[in-house]
C-alpha cells in the first residue's frame, strides 16, 4: 500500500541543486539538460534519492537494483556509482550528491539538505 507521501513524491519531479528527476517519464536532467541513464543507472539513482539522508549498505543496493544473485558483486556497484557520478556530479572526483561511506555503502545528500 502506497502512503500519501510516497504517492506525492512519485507524481512530483524531484529537484535538488542542479539535479531534476521526472519519475513518471524516467528522465533525469542536470543543469536543465537531459542526461541519458541506463535502466540500471536510473534504478540506482532512484533508490539513493528515495532513501536520501540514509546510508544504504552495499548489499541492500545490490539486492534492490540487480537482484539477490548479485549480493557479492561490489565491483559492479562501484562501477555504476562512478558512471552516475560522471553524469550528475559537478565534479565526479569530489562528489557532493552521491557520497561513499567507506566499508558500509552509499548515501545521497542528507534529507534535510534535499528537502
Amino acid at each position: 500500500m502506497m502512503t500519501q507521501a510516497a504517492h506525492s513524491e512519485e507524481n512530483e519531479p524531484f529537484r535538488f541543486r542542479n539535479l531534476q528527476i521526472d519519475w513518471r517519464e524516467m528522465r533525469v536532467f542536470v543543469e536543465a539538460e537531459e542526461v541519458h541513464l541506463s535502466p540500471i543507472e536510473f534504478r540506482l539513482l532512484s533508490l539513493l534519492v528515495r532513501r536520501r539522508g540514509w546510508v544504504i549498505p552495499y548489499e541492500q543496493i545490490l539486492r534492490d537494483v540487480w537482484g539477490p544473485s548479485y549480493i557479492a558483486d561490489r565491483a559492479n556497484l562501484k562501477l555504476y556509482i562512478w558512471y552516475l557520478r560522471r553524469k550528475i556530479e559537478r565534479d565526479p572526483s569530489n562528489p557532493e550528491l552521491i557520497q561513499t561511506k567507506r566499508g558500509i555503502g552509499y548515501i545521497f545528500a542528507p534529507r534535510s539538505l534535499a528537502a
